[in-house]
């Protein structure tokens, strides 16, 4: 089980604002009607390899679009693959998102809940909201999902060689250090096997800021970056989503820990518990309950309540009953607060439409994954603004995200989008 421990810091007024071109979107796609998501795929030491985890992508009216990841696990040092796994929390158990995670070891874990500052700030990390992001941001949405398999980042070969790779837990959420060749859940499940640490669940910093991970477009380096996701109070597939809505004015800073090949321009899917395991399902084996009781494939407790009928009320009630019936055991507090995290902080959205840059990686984030960018001072810069681009800029894109055009989404902005899908 891992340990949470806050760690105190200061984000520095002067924000690096950035983003990769052609949007680091996560592998779940959309989720609402004929919109599949993304599907992830299984990566190898150094490769990605066969779909090993489908995370599961926002809903919309109840009906959600397979999202991916590719399978990996996620804790301080472990990342977490392509799929969602149910987060459950115990309705008036846990503090509103409060829970601020700290580094996973071997040992028991203790669910920290940190008392938040009304105002912007965390008095218990001294993390303050980072300013809003400016008219050069580029534009994307986020989905959701949880498969429990291990992250793309936990293989050595698939991230820089400057950095080290995600470390993930076994089926007790032990963390596996550097053992970093352990095979996939997805692709074996077994006790001693590669799973998503618990740690890797989202939390929030203060009523306004969260902290979380996430998989994005299979593009390039990626593997440890941050973005900073301003959300502006609309869903991509209904605008008037009651929770995209609630979000709005809300920043979430996630740090990229998975990929997805067949995720669309701009796209986020947000590590999750209980957010549907997709394609790939590891979730059912490492919790030892049955595949029903995770939700909807593809958008989790999220949409199997909204299937059930209701009011936005009523079907937060339902998800929070979902996550206390599925994180029940005392070693799933983490995954039940992540849970809960996704009802009371993130307003249970829907897909939410965002703005987004790729900043500095917050130390929160950095001592749960153990990938520092930092000395690389490397930040992607994105005209989201508009804007002519370089023939330079647009010829260094990688543009095999797109698979062939399909992936392409949304125009989000970037010099990237232009050079491989507006052409």
């Amino acid at each position: 089980m891992s340990i949470r421990t806050n760690h105190a810091w200061v984000l520095l007024s002067g924000w690096l604002i950035a983003c990769p071109g052609g949007g680091e979107s996560s592998g779940t796609a959309a989720t609402t009607g004929d919109n599949p998501g993304s599907a992830s795929e299984v990566s190898g030491v150094g490769s990605t390899e066969a779909p090993t985890t489908g995370s599961s992508a926002g809903t919309s009216n109840g009906t959600t679009g397979p999202g991916t990841t590719s399978p990996g696990t996620t804790s301080p040092g472990t990342t977490s693959n392509g799929t969602t796994s149910p987060e459950t929390t115990n309705p008036g158990t846990t503090n509103p998102g409060t829970t601020n995670p700290g580094t996973t070891t071997d040992a028991d874990t203790t669910g920290t809940t940190a008392t938040t500052d009304p105002n912007t700030s965390d008095s218990t990390t001294g993390a303050v909201d980072p300013p809003p992001l400016d008219g050069t941001a580029c534009q994307g949405y986020a989905t959701r999902y949880w498969d429990c398999c291990k992250a793309h980042c936990g293989w050595q070969g698939n991230v820089n060689a400057a950095t080290e790779p995600l470390q993930s837990c076994d089926k007790n959420d032990n963390n596996l250090g550097s053992a970093y060749d352990v095979v996939s859940s997805c692709q074996s499940p077994a006790q001693n096997s590669a799973f998503t640490c618990y740690s890797g669940a989202p939390w929030a910093v203060s009523d306004t800021l969260a902290y979380g991970f996430a998989a994005v477009p299979a593009q390039g380096d990626i593997c440890g970056r941050c973005y900073q996701l301003d959300f502006d109070g609309t869903g991509h597939y209904n605008a008037q989503d009651p929770g995209s809505v609630a979000l709005s004015n809300k920043t979430m800073i996630v740090q990229a820990t998975n990929i997805g090949h067949d995720v669309a321009g701009g796209q986020f899917d947000i590590l999750t518990p209980g957010g549907g395991v997709g394609l790939f399902d590891a979730c059912s084996y490492q919790w030892n309950v049955d595949t029903s009781e995770l939700g909807a494939t593809y958008g989790g407790f999220m949409t199997h309540c909204q299937q059930q009928g209701g009011n936005h009320e009523q079907i937060k009630q339902c998800v929070l009953g979902r996550c206390a019936a599925v994180f029940d055991e005392p070693g799933l507090a983490e995954l039940a607060a992540g849970c809960e995290w996704y009802v009371q902080w993130y307003e249970a959205a829907d897909n939410p439409n965002l703005h987004y840059q790729e900043v500095a990686c917050p130390p929160q984030l950095v001592a749960i994954s153990g990938i520092d960018r930092g000395p690389l001072d490397d930040i992607q810069a994105c005209k989201g603004g508009g804007g002519s681009c370089s023939q330079e800029e647009m010829d260094a894109c990688d543009c095999s995200w797109t698979n062939g055009g399909q992936n392409c989404g949304q125009d989000d902005g970037s010099c990237c989008w232009t050079a491989c899908c507006g052409r």
